[in-house]
Order: structure tokens, then sequence, then C-alpha cells
């Protein structure tokens, strides 16, 4: 029986999915980095690069980096001089990322939606193409807000999907096809890689989402879109 990789909110029984994604992302952290520089044609670094502009000065400031995976985000800040907590539940993920020197010594195995940390610790909390994997979606909101500093910023990267429906139809046939072929070639995991992609195709629009976050105490949140609408940035304010 093939299993249903549809994206779906599940805020009271989370557990089996999560022990799913865990297990999937381990599986594939050896070419995790390589499939997401080939898989974006490189334009993923352009857009993570735009999310440490909106951050701006970031010297003595402390960013949760979320769902870092082997920390191709938390590498960014980290140049820029902020003291980087780097939390994920794959600890094959965690390692590649220390081993190449992308992660500092400030690494957490944790589930995002259970965040261990005190309240208004951190001035900036990002995630980068992670919020999809998340189920119980509305705690990860609600605990970013709780470990943020008043005036503390969320900022979200995600891949979304084009309202053109001329780039829609091609970035559906993408989807459809050339991601989970390539992926599963060269991760040996076609069914991660038909999740990943069944995710983008299925994640809440961008418009909702950010009525989600306001509703969980964030004043401002600012969408920009990226690539024709294929990735979203999401600039939230406490």
């Amino acid at each position: 029986m093939s299993r249903d990789f549809t994206y779906k909110i599940d805020n009271e029984n989370p557990s089996e999915k999560k022990f799913f994604i865990r297990k999937m992302f381990d599986s594939i952290a050896p070419t995790y980095d390589f499939l997401n520089r080939l898989l974006s044609f490189g334009i993923d670094r352009t857009w993570r690069n735009h999310v440490a502009r909106l951050a701006g000065d970031l010297k003595n400031k402390i960013l949760l980096d979320v769902c870092s995976g082997t920390g191709d985000l938390s590498k960014v800040f980290i140049k820029k001089e902020a003291r980087v907590v780097s939390l994920d539940f794959s600890i094959e993920m965690l390692l590649i990322g220390k081993n190449k020197g992308w992660l500092n010594n400030e690494l957490t195995a944790g589930d995002a939606s259970v965040l261990p940390f005190k309240k208004a610790t951190f001035d900036f909390l990002t995630i980068a193409f992670g919020i999809r994997n998340i189920p119980d979606i509305e705690k990860f909101l609600s605990e970013s807000e709780r470990v943020l500093k008043k005036d503390g910023k969320l900022l979200i990267l995600e891949l979304t999907r084009p309202a053109n429906k001329f780039y829609g139809f091609l970035y559906k046939f993408y989807l459809g096809m050339l991601l989970p072929f390539i992926g599963g070639i060269i991760s040996r995991d076609r069914n991660a890689y038909k999740y990943l992609a069944k995710t983008i195709e299925t994640f809440i629009d961008p418009d909702t989402l950010a009525q989600m976050i306001i509703s969980k105490g964030f004043s401002e949140v600012k969408l920009i879109r990226k690539t024709f609408g294929t990735a979203t940035i999401f600039y939230c304010v406490k």
C-alpha cells in the first residue's frame, strides 16, 4: 500500500508522521545538500542570502535556526557574527553539518514544536524548507512566539506554488516527474522525494499561513515571493 504524502495539519497526534519524517531525513542526509543545489539549479543559495539580508546586522544577536538540517542557513548567519543555535531532529543531518564545518558547537537534536528553551531567549528564529515537515504547525508557531524576545523576528523560507497558471503547470510537472525521478536515483530513496514533492504541492498557501502566524501573536507578516512564486519568504515580527 502506498503512503499518503499529502500535507495535513495534525496538532493532536503527530508522532507517527514525525517518526517517518525523521527516519526519511536520516536516510537522505548524505546526498541532501547536493540535491538541493541540483534540483533548484543553485537558486536556493540566493533565497537563503535574501533571508540573511532581511535579518540585517546580527552582531551580538542570538538566533535559533530550526529544522537546520546540515546548516546551510546556519552557516550564513554564523558568518554574519550572530550567535547561532541550530536545531534539527535528524541527528544524521546535524553530524554531517558539523563535519562540513557549517555548524558550530551549539547544536540541539530536538522537536521544532517542543523547543527546549526559555521564554524570550532569541532575537531571531529562522526556518528554511522545514515548516512543511511539521504536522503540528500551530504548536510550532506558538513555540516560536514564546522563545522570541519582544520585537523578535521569525523568518520563514519555504517552497510554494506559483500563482501564474503557466508557471504553475510547469512546476507541477517538475514536482510530479522530475524531482522524484532525479532525487530518487541519486538518494536511492524515491519515496523521500515523492514525499518532498507532494508536500510542496499540498502545503498551506502563503496567505493562509500568514493569517495563522498573525493568530499566534505576531503583529506583522510580510510575504516576499521569489522566482515566480516557487519560494516565499515570510518576515514576521513579534
